[in-house]
């Protein structure tokens, strides 16, 4: 008895767990994500709902003041977004949150040069944690931009620019 209690014990230590969430996929506590030795302590990722990621959307039309869009195609069509233009994304890192200064003082300097979607990505919810559970976070925050990124690719059936 006390050698299947055992086994048991050392197989939940080992099995990976995983979570999944609509849109964006599903997400492992398996190696390379944890258990190594860069990554020694098991976590998984919050849900979107707690990281609650923003995408706060500067043009030459509103330098100053962000619109928030979503990965809605009639939420983008909405707002300043122009197919036409370049669209620079800015992902703030941990402990950080998107609307810092820096991060729209870049778009500015971007204005002076060129017309371009300026996107500061805002994911505060989950950068302001231990460093362990943010290097998770970051990873629904990379597909709620990749899902933004595929929406904005065929809003008005054009292709944006985004280099």
């Amino acid at each position: 008895m006390l050698m299947l209690w055992t086994f048991a014990v050392l197989l939940g230590a080992v099995a990976g767990r995983e979570v999944c969430f609509d849109k964006l996929g599903c997400f492992s506590d398996d190696a390379p994500w944890s258990g190594t030795l860069d990554r020694p302590l098991k976590a998984l990722p919050w849900s979107p709902a707690q990281i609650n990621t923003r995408f706060l959307l500067y043009t030459n039309e509103n330098p100053d003041n962000y619109q928030l869009i979503t990965s809605d195609a009639s939420n983008i069509r909405n707002s300043n977004f122009r197919t036409n233009r370049k669209t620079r994304i800015i992902i703030h890192g941990f402990i950080d949150k998107g609307e810092e200064n820096w991060l729209s003082d870049m778009c500015k300097n971007m204005f002076r040069v060129e017309s371009v979607n300026c996107i500061c990505v805002d994911w505060k919810g989950g950068s302001r944690t231990t460093y362990t559970q943010a290097t998770q976070n970051v990873r629904v925050v990379g597909a709620e931009v990749a899902l933004l990124v595929n929406v904005l690719q065929v809003t008005d059936s054009g292709l944006c620019k985004i280099p």
